[in-house]
This record gives structure tokens, sequence and C-alpha cells, in this order.
């Protein structure tokens, strides 16, 4: 189990800024394996996140300090379910999800196998495990808006960085409402975004909770639900 001690950013209230936290989290857990971003590109592989599911029992306040806890299980089906908890200084858990991860090879963008690459995942059992990352949250969808990938938005593999779509899909919630606050984020990344591509952003809202289904070409790349109180 790898542990870091961090201080939330002042942007606290972006969702993105939340998941930016758990993706350099798991990168520098990977790094304990020989497995970081650096390693996998050696290797002509890289790092990709398939679904998360993220809840938040209470508000993180910004400039607060909180102990991320975080874990992978063993690899099933070229799959890894990586595992996030978050403690205050007073010890309660504030933070607990889950997200499922596989390595791809970096041309054909095809999942591998990790250990016929040398790879080794270091997954572990401790009864801790949290629950396989569910599907977002379907609403009926009742508005469009289009976005385009950008320069700005793209990390080393050349697509869309994970955590921008988070960014994309709260700019379309009208009027945000200062006092909801995040309880659960659920994502399904269901192919890149490269640049120069638009993509069809289509969101419902049911109450405090919205859904989005980005579309390229008329077929979904990403779903996104998130839920506020």
């Amino acid at each position: 189990m790898f542990e870091k001690k961090i201080v939330i950013t002042e942007n606290a209230e972006r969702v993105s800024a939340l998941f930016q936290t758990i993706q350099d989290l798991s990168g520098e857990a990977a790094a304990e394996w020989h497995a970081s971003g650096d390693d996998l590109a050696e290797k002509g592989l890289i790092w990709v996140i398939v679904r998360y599911d993220v809840s938040l029992l209470r508000p993180l306040e910004p400039a607060e300090t909180l102990i991320f806890k975080t874990w992978a299980n063993p690899v099933r089906h070229r799959m890894s379910q990586r595992n996030y908890l978050a403690f205050d200084k007073s010890g309660a858990c504030v933070m607990r999800g889950a997200g499922s991860w596989a390595v791809v090879d970096a041309l054909t963008r095809s999942m591998v196998d990790p250990g016929e690459y040398g790879v080794e995942i270091h997954g572990e059992v401790n009864g801790l495990e949290l629950p396989r990352p569910a599907t977002p949250l379907r609403i009926t969808l009742t508005d469009i808006q289009d976005y385009d990938v950008t320069d700005a938005v793209l990390d080393r593999n050349m697509h869309m960085n994970n955590t921008k779509y988070f960014d994309a899909v709260q700019s379309c919630i009208r009027e945000p409402n200062p006092a909801l606050q995040l309880q659960r984020a659920r994502a399904m990344f269901i192919s890149e975004s490269r640049l120069g591509e638009r993509i069809a952003i289509s969101w419902g809202r049911d109450g405090n909770s919205w859904y989005f289904d980005g579309k390229k070409n008329g077929a979904s790349c990403f779903q996104i639900s998130l839920e506020y109180v």
C-alpha cells in the first residue's frame, strides 16, 4: 500500500482537481514497481484509465492536509483495479473510490498483458478493497453543446487527459450553485479523444445529479455522472 500526505489545492471545487490528485498519486505508486509512465514509455506502452467511481464523505477543504492511501488488486483479464482512500487529521475517512486501469500498446492502442513486457503489477488483497467501479448514473439527456479538443488538454500520450473531461462537463452545468457539494463522480472512458476532434456533449439533470454523454461521429467516447448534495 502506498501512502502520501497531500495538501488539497485552492481549486478544490473543481472535480478535475480531485482526479488530478488521484492520477498523480497513481503514477507515484506505480513508480515504486518501475511501472511509471516513463518506465512504460521505454517499452512502448502506456497506462490508460477505463473507469472511475469516487465518493466524498464530506467536502474537501482547500489547504487541508489529507493522508491518501492507494493499492492495486491483482491483474485480471488484463485489467487492474486501483483503490483509493483519504483520511483527515482526526483519522476519519473523507474519500473512497476505485479506478479500473489497463496497460496499452502505444502504437496499436490495444490492451496487453503487462507481464509479457516485463512489467510487474504488485497487486495485493488486504480486505479493504472497494467495489468494482460502477457505470455512470444515467439520466435523460436534454441539452447538447460541442467541445473542441485543443493542445491545452492533451497529455504525454497525445490524447485528452482524463482529468480534462471533468472540466469539459462541468462547463455544461448552468448557473452552478456554490452551496452544492460533490458527493460522487463516476466516469467511463470508451475511446480516446485527440487534437482537433470535436465532441458533442449531451447532458441531463435530475435534481442535484447530472449525466453527460460525449459522442464523436455518433458513438459514445465517454460517459460521466456527477452527484451533488
